[in-house]
């Protein structure tokens, strides 16, 4: 057999397109050459060596296999298909091996300063509400069997349900897993709690470790620095939706973490002095409400002073009440 007729007939027969009669021409030639050298119709060097080396490895131990047996037509027919199957399989997962590699998807990563908000609305139907001072990466589009983000700040959820995808929310160590459901996160880097308060469906927590199952009108607190988490009602669902549409209600929460939260959401720089910052305060802040307002009210109900100083509001006092 020429060369070009060999590689006429190598290139047929990795094409699939070679006949019957073609294919035992080229098996029967090749048993007759052995190992001697010949071309490959291979762009490149490397793809031929891959392809000389699997595919005469696994043409040559199911030739042997098939001489020992008796040489029958039927014996000369199978060794002749038991070829050509591991030329096919070989072919096929060289393709597989150049085509599939996977992709990693572009990304997004989308920032709120102080005082603002953004609505996100994701490739899969999913609504993110992401509230001041936050982040989000995520990807223009969702390939795998999960649906995965990485987000710190405070955020609203709405998942898109699919069963067959779930979707992974990542805030540093910890992750939230869901289905499809609506539920709220904090995940600051300076706080050093993460809460999770899930308002409709189902959604487990994990540490990397263990893991908590939630359920709806319930929130999970973890400790970052003890690493522990503990399950609790949320004590106003209607508080917790309220947030992503700048509604804040505060139960008695500490001064000086109500003041980081107004700072935070409407940009303002506010400081707590004295011992009125471990002070506990019940009250709201309503959409359209002036925050200072608010402040004066606080100020008010714990015995406190407001003080304005260049653009810093100061709340001074020893809280009694």
């Amino acid at each position: 057999m020429d060369e070009l007729y060999q590689k006429y007939l190598i290139k047929k027969y990795l094409d699939g397109t070679a006949t019957p009669a073609e294919r035992d021409e080229l098996l029967l030639w090749y048993r007759a050459k052995g190992e001697e050298d010949f071309e490959w119709p291979y762009e490149s060097q490397l793809e031929e060596d891959e392809a000389k080396a699997r595919i005469f490895d696994g043409l040559q131990q199911r030739i042997k296999a098939a001489e020992a047996a008796e040489p029958t037509t039927r014996n000369y027919f199978y060794k002749i298909a038991a070829a050509a199957s591991v030329i096919l399989a070989v072919c096929i997962g060289l393709l597989w091996n150049n085509n599939s590699k996977p992709v990693k998807p572009q990304s997004n990563t989308v920032f709120t300063r102080p005082g603002e908000r953004k609505i996100i609305n994701l490739v899969d139907g999913s609504v993110i509400w992401l509230g001041s001072g936050s982040s989000v990466t995520y990807p223009v589009a969702f390939v795998g069997t999960t649906r995965e983000i990485s987000f710190e700040g405070e955020a609203f959820f709405d998942i898109a349900k699919d069963k067959h995808h779930p979707f992974i929310v990542h805030t540093g160590t910890t992750s939230t897993r869901v289905l499809g459901t609506t539920f709220n996160i904090s995940s600051f880097k300076s706080h050093k709690e993460i809460v999770v308060a899930l308002v409709t469906g189902k959604v487990s927590f994990t540490d990397g470790g263990s893991g908590v199952l939630l359920s709806p009108a319930n929130m999970v607190v973890y400790n970052k620095l003890k690493k522990t988490t503990k399950v609790l009602p949320i004590p106003d669902l209607a508080a917790v939706m309220g947030r992503r549409n700048g509604y804040y209600e505060y139960r008695n929460v500490l001064v000086k973490d109500i003041a980081e939260d107004v700072s935070r959401n409407f940009n303002m720089k506010i400081q707590v002095v004295g011992d009125v910052k471990n002070t506990l305060f019940f009250g709201r802040i309503k959409p359209g409400e002036s925050p200072v307002q608010f402040l004066k009210k606080m100020a008010l109900v714990v015995h406190a002073s407001l003080i304005s100083k260049d653009n810093l509001w100061i709340i001074k006092g020893g809280g009694d009440i």
